[in-house]
């Protein structure tokens, strides 16, 4: 795997990494929501399942996009195992450009599952 500017900046470890963190916030917003029901705090706190959601679809795409928002914020990269230093200011501007898109897809992903589950307890409770 190469490091490609704007659009590949992390390798197979790196990936897992992402996917991970996708995971255990998913995880995060199902206990923010049976947690906010369970002591019944009041419905327009459901909202709150934004922040863990926007954790969720942000591990997921930049393990889907090989992508980390965080590393193109700093000027890295790691393909190989190894964390190098993205030294070109074009490359450097064009990973900062996919991160903004990256955050403001998964704050979109976030904000509608927030939005369902705010809507489905409408519903439901």
């Amino acid at each position: 795997m190469e490091y490609q500017p704007g659009v590949c900046n992390i390798g197979p470890a790196q990936q897992r990494r992402r996917l991970l963190l996708g995971v255990g916030s998913l995880l995060l917003a199902v206990v923010t929501v049976a947690a906010i029901v369970a002591v019944e705090w009041p419905r327009w706190t459901l909202i709150l399942s934004l922040f863990p959601l926007y954790g969720a679809a942000m591990g997921y795409f930049q393990y889907r996009e090989r992508f980390c928002v965080g590393f193109a914020g700093i000027g890295v990269f790691d393909v190989d195992g190894e964390t190098r230093q993205v030294r070109d200011e074009a490359a450097l501007a064009a990973d900062r450009r996919r991160a903004v898109r990256l955050n403001l897809k998964s704050l979109a992903v976030g904000a509608l599952g927030a939005s369902v589950v705010y809507g489905a307890s409408l519903v439901l409770v």
